[in-house]
């Protein structure tokens, strides 16, 4: 097996592992605090992404956090220097102050909802991977939703919402994923 097969495979493994607490609910996952859990998510989304128009293939992958400093605090520790495919990882800290358009993943922490429907909208057209808590955000516009279920993280995701921008998400993580359709028709 090739390093980079390889590499793939120890990802995909520990992806999984995270996505999946290896059965196990949230309790027991020890030291693992929820924004830790959900800093995991968004950077292993990342990872199965892919993003059209990205000019620069070494480029930074720009993951940007609204409104949760204790998930901006985790993504910055799991980051630290860390690649996504062969890419350098940035935070944007503060971002309501900047143009969301040039986040990779964008997670909506504690937004309210008619400033996150502003956003969405705002971004109507950006090729923009939007993540937020509970199923229902991608049954409204979103993409990825964070959700626990039996005592763990999952999360729903809306593929044609993110194929109408040109977002690409990997197979194998849309089969992790639970699958939902918008609930209202996006022209």
């Amino acid at each position: 097996m090739s390093t980079r097969a390889a590499s793939k495979c120890r990802t995909l493994a520990a992806l999984v592992a995270v996505l999946l607490g290896s059965q196990a609910g949230l309790e027991s996952q020890g030291a693992v605090t929820q924004p830790a859990l959900k800093a995991a998510f968004l950077y292993n989304f990342a990872k199965f992404a892919q993003w059209p128009g990205d000019p620069v293939p070494s480029s930074p992958i720009t993951l940007c956090v609204l409104d949760d400093a204790s998930v901006e605090d985790a993504l910055g520790q799991l980051v630290n220097g860390g690649l996504v495919n062969g890419r350098a990882v940035t935070i944007l800290r503060g971002t309501h102050n900047r143009s969301l358009r040039g986040c990779h993943v964008l997670y909506f922490g504690d937004t309210d909802p008619g400033r996150a429907i502003a956003i969405l909208d705002e971004l109507k057209n950006a090729a923009v991977l939007t993540v937020a808590d509970g199923d229902q955000f991608p049954r409204n516009g979103g993409m990825v939703g964070l959700f626990i279920e039996d005592g763990r993280m999952r999360f729903a995701i809306n593929a044609d919402a993110a194929q109408r921008v040109g977002v690409r998400l990997s197979s194998r993580l849309l089969s992790l994923a639970k699958l939902v359709k918008d609930t209202h028709a996006n022209p």
